[in-house]
C-alpha cells in the first residue's frame, strides 16, 4: 500500500517502551548555525523538535546504538508537556553509521516481516524509500543511510524525517575499516563459527564502539562491542522470536541467543555489551561455536571495550 507523506494513516501510536538507555548526558541547547553534525542529535535543535511535537521543554540525548549490522547512532528525544497526565515517553531518532545499499535495505524490510512486525506501509515522496514497518515506527532509506523514528506519532515522525533528511549528508562518516588487534585475539573462535579461516576482515573502532568482522565465502560474522550499558539493545534481544537466555563467561543469565544467528551479552558494573551476528546461521550446527566465541570475548571484554580502560594499578 502506498500513501503520501503527511496523510493520516490511521495507525496506532507506538512509543518506545522500556527504560531510557544509559548515555553520556543530555545535549546542550543548539541552534542551526552551531550544528556540526558529529552525532545524530546535532542534526536537530530542541526548538525545532518543540515546533513539531509541542511541549514546554525538549531534551536531546546522544547514545550509540542499537548495535548490529548495520549499527546506528541515536538521539533520544524527550518531550515534556508540563503536565502529570502526559508522562514522559522518550523515543529515538536513529541513523546508520554503516553504508547501506538498496539491497541491504530490502533485506532489513524482509527481516522485519519475518520477525512478525507485519507488512510495511510505504510512504511516497520521502527519501529514496520510506515505510512504516510497524505502527509508529518509520524507516527511511536515503543516500546509503537509514533513518528511523520510533514513536511520537506517525505524522510527527514524517515531519521530523522531512526536517532531518536533507541534513544527513553533513553527518560525519564512520571511520575507515581495517584490522583491529583486539579482534585478532578471538579470530580462532571466529574461524570455528565460519567453518573456515577468515578470508576478509572489516574492523573499526570509534569513540563508542569496537566492531570486528570476519568473512569466508558467503558467510559473515561480526562482533560489536560497546563500553557502557545498552538497555534498549538488551530489551530488544530478549523480545526476539525464539530468544533464549544464556550464561556467558562464568556469569548467569547475562546473555541472549537468537536462533537466526544473533547473540547478545553484557558484563561488568557498567554492563559492557557485545552483539554477535552470524549469517547464514544453522542453529543445530553453529550455536555452540557462537557461544564459544562469546566465552572467548568475556575475559578481555572490559579491557578492549571503548570508554573502558585497563584497571588502575592496585585494582
Amino acid at each position: 500500500m502506498r500513501l503520501r507523506a503527511g496523510v493520516a494513516l490511521g495507525l496506532v501510536l507506538l512509543t518506545c517502551c522500556g527504560g531510557a538507555p544509559e548515555t553520556g548526558g543530555p545535549s546542550g541547547p543548539k541552534t542551526r548555525a552551531e550544528l556540526t553534525a558529529s552525532r545524530v542529535c546535532d542534526l536537530v535543535s530542541e526548538d525545532e523538535v518543540r515546533l513539531i511535537y509541542g511541549g514546554v521543554r525538549v531534551q536531546l540525548t546522544d547514545y550509540a546504538g542499537p548495535v548490529g549490522d548495520p549499527s546506528f547512532d541515536s538521539c533520544q528525544i524527550t518531550v515534556d508537556h508540563g503536565t502529570t497526565t502526559s508522562p514522559l515517553r522518550p523515543f529515538p531518532l536513529q541513523v546508520t553509521i554503516d553504508p547501506v545499499t538498496p539491497a541491504d535495505h530490502e533485506e532489513m524490510l524482509r527481516a522485519f516481516a519475518a520477525g512478525g512486525m507485519g507488512p510495511s506501509v510505504e510512504i511516497a515522496g520521502l527519501g529514496e524509500a520510506a515505510h512504516f514497518v510497524a505502527p509508529g515506527f518509520l524507516q527511511v532509506y536515503d543516500g546509503e543511510r537509514v533513518l528511523r523514528v520510533r514513536g511520537g506519532g506517525h505524522d510527527n515522525a514524517i515531519e521530523l524525517a522531512e526536517l532531518v533528511l536533507p541534513r544527513l549528508r553533513s553527518l560525519a562518516p564512520a571511520p575507515e575499516l581495517g584490522t583491529e588487534p583486539a579482534c585478532d585475539t578471538v579470530t580462532p573462535q571466529a574461524a570455528a563459527v565460519l567453518g573456515a579461516q577468515p578470508e576478509r576482515r572489516r574492523d573499526r573502532r570509534t569513540e563508542d564502539e569496537l566492531r570486528c568482522e570476519w568473512s569466508a565465502g558467503g558467510a559473515v560474522l561480526s562482533a560489536t562491542i560497546r563500553g557502557y550499558g545498552d538497555e534498549v539493545g538488551r530489551m530488544w534481544a530478549k523480545e526476539l522470536p525464539g530468544a533464549e537466555t544464556i550464561h556467558v563467561g562464568g556469569l548467569r543469565d547475562n546473555g541472549v541467543y537468537v536462533p537466526t544467528g544473533g547473540l547478545y551479552f553484557w558484563m561488568g558494573d557498567q554492563q559492557v555489551s557485545t552483539y554477535l551476528w552470524h549469517r547464514p546461521h544453522a542453529p543445530d550446527a553453529d550455536r555452540d561455536q557462537l557461544m564459544a566465541l562469546a566465552d572467548a570475548f568475556a575475559p578481555i571484554l572490559l579491557r578492549i571495550a571503548p570508554r573502558i580502560g585497563p584497571p588502575a594499578d592496585g585494582d
